[in-house]
């Protein structure tokens, strides 16, 4: 399934990366969005970029101001989730499964054991270790209760699986000079990867009916938003 809250670390480094507007250690707050009247602020943008940037260790100066903004998008999908869950406590991961996530980014992370550069890296990208962690609690609490809403609901069929197998896999083998493995062997992989597929448009289609029924204003412009007015404003809807 899409990580697009940057949520369990098997997904961590799939994010498109983002930049920061300011230098870290500068203090600009705003509010640049609101979702149901509970406002966004211009430093929850700026340190989800930073987050997004780290998290993909992508440079600041390749970033667009499209990334910018489906940052924004994202901040605005996660309201709208988290709304849905009530409790705060509801599926939030322990601290020891915090903990583990960071260390299996600090592997992936060039001298990530060595306790003072990693610091130094999230430095550079205005992060802290316990901005970083509570990033990730956030994220991987939403995704949580994305997969106990979603995957109940998602169901594939043997015959679904086995013409992936015959359409997708083998040709896949073949192009590239691989050895053919057995339906059965690869049988489980290729159901997990249906499901995510089914659990991506699911999310897909919740979110827009969720950005639909919600009062959502933002000072920057967001396609995603741009065509709900549109549609609302077609429909003679407020």
């Amino acid at each position: 399934m899409k990580r697009i809250f940057h949520l369990t670390i098997g997904l961590l480094f799939l994010l498109p990366g983002v930049a920061p507007f300011a230098l870290a250690g500068e203090v600009i707050d705003g509010i640049v969005a609101t979702v149901n009247r509970q406002p966004l602020f211009q430093s929850d943008w700026e340190e989800a970029i930073c987050f997004e940037a780290f998290m993909q260790q992508k440079p600041i100066a390749q970033v667009t101001q499209a990334d910018r903004v489906k940052a924004l998008q994202r901040l605005i999908d996660r309201q709208l989730l988290q709304a849905q869950m009530g409790n705060k406590t509801f599926l939030q991961p322990s601290p020891d499964d915090i903990e583990k996530d960071v260390a299996k980014l600090r592997v992936q992370v060039p001298n990530g054991d060595d306790d003072g550069s990693w610091q130094k890296l999230l430095a550079s990208y205005g992060l802290t270790p316990d901005i970083l962690k509570a990033h990730l609690l956030t994220e991987v609490r939403v995704m949580n209760f994305v997969e106990v809403r979603l995957r109940p609901n998602v169901h594939v069929q043997p015959e679904e699986i086995e013409a992936y197998y015959k359409s997708q896999l083998l040709p896949d083998l073949k192009k590239d000079g691989g050895k053919v493995i057995a339906l059965d062997e690869v049988a489980p992989r290729i159901r997990e990867l249906l499901v995510q597929q089914r659990m991506d448009e699911m999310l897909d289609a919740w979110l827009h009916n969720l950005r639909q029924q919600a009062e959502i204003h933002s000072t920057v412009p967001i396609p995603a938003e741009a065509a709900v007015a549109e549609q609302n404003r077609a429909s003679g809807t407020n």
